[in-house]
């Protein structure tokens, strides 16, 4: 397994999230953009996560809910994308939600997610997340978001190393 490399810059408003993975950009790229994928990996460990919709271009919804495996989704998440450029970029501004994707979330936060491969089997993937006051991310941060996204990677590569 990479090391998950953290970094906060307070005056960006930003933290972000670098991780080296087993996998092809593409393989990596789609476990981004499939909802099957997404579905098999994203979310902290021991949490399940319920894809309503999936539209990945600019101006496409992406609505989906997490929580423990056999309830009702705890939490509820709208994002939608900035910008896509296939295979390297996926952008979008992401905030709280309820179950119909209404949006609940004041102070949304700006998503970039960066894939680039380091060899055709290693892809490395910098998360960027930009929020838009120092009291929200430190607000996001106090809910765990650094130990989720180090749970959520562990399974993507274990989801990566599965696949053919």
């Amino acid at each position: 397994m990479s090391e998950l490399l953290v970094s906060k810059n307070l005056e960006a408003r930003e933290i972000v999230l670098e991780r080296e993975l087993r996998g092809s950009v593409d393989a990596v790229w789609r476990s981004w953009t499939t909802v099957q994928a997404l579905e098999a990996w994203w979310g902290p460990e021991g949490w399940v996560t319920t894809v309503r919709a999936l539209d990945v271009r600019p101006g496409g919804l992406w609505h989906f809910g997490m929580g423990v495996p056999g309830a009702a989704p705890d939490v509820w998440i709208r994002a939608v994308y900035s910008e896509v450029i296939h295979g390297s970029v996926l952008s979008y501004v992401e905030g709280f939600s309820d179950e119909t994707g209404a949006d609940l979330d004041p102070e949304s936060h700006a998503v970039t997610v960066e894939f680039t491969g380091v060899d055709p089997a290693r892809t490395r993937l910098v998360l960027r997340t930009r929020f838009t006051s120092v009291d929200r991310l430190e607000q996001i941060a106090a809910m765990g978001m650094v130990e989720g996204w180090a749970g959520g990677f562990d399974r993507l590569d274990r989801f990566l190393r599965s696949r053919p």
